[in-house]
């Protein structure tokens, strides 16, 4: 394990994904670390504070900050980080971002996908494999999920148009 400081390229990517969510304002002056797990090939990016951010990378801890994402191909929010970008960042105008009904909240923290009538909300100019982070009607970050159809075709009745990709109820069932 080793926490080090993002490249140029990784932050690049890192600020491309949270200006998408609108959070790029909220971020900008913050310390982002990678947590890369070599056994996994994983890279985690870790919100932590200033003065943490030197401890870190000097004591090579088991754990530190907060998983706002993972990067891959491209940065995958986490649960957390979704959270963040949902409370920080600018929703308003945002395409990035659906909303369901409280019915679909209960079956999205289950871990189920979303059918195009349980949308309250999202915009139609989305394209089809879009990763959206899902928000119940109170504006909390629930999941996040990918498009499988683009703009209006997002609302048809019986069928899944949005794949759940990670869920805030996720952490619920594993504990039991």
């Amino acid at each position: 394990m080793i926490y080090r400081q993002p490249t140029k390229e990784e932050r690049t990517q890192i600020n491309r994904a949270l200006y998408r969510w609108g959070a790029f304002e909220f971020f900008k002056h913050k310390s982002l670390i990678i947590h890369e797990v070599r056994t996994k090939k994983s890279k985690v990016v870790c919100l932590v504070t200033d003065g943490i951010e030197k401890v870190v990378r000097a004591m090579d801890p088991y754990s530190a900050g907060l998983a706002i994402g993972e990067l891959k191909k491209q940065f995958l929010p986490s649960i957390a980080g979704a959270d963040l970008f949902a409370r920080n960042g600018e929703r308003k105008n945002n395409r990035y971002y659906i909303t369901v009904g409280d019915q679909a909240e209960k079956l999205v923290l289950y871990g189920r996908d979303i059918m195009g009538e349980s949308i309250v909300e999202a915009s139609e100019t989305l394209d089809e494999n879009e990763l959206v982070i899902v928000l119940n009607t109170a504006f909390e970050a629930i999941a996040v999920g990918r498009t499988r159809f683009a703009g209006s075709s997002l609302f048809q009745k019986g069928r899944v148009t949005v794949s759940t990709i990670a869920d805030a109820g996720y952490y619920l069932r594993e504990e039991g």
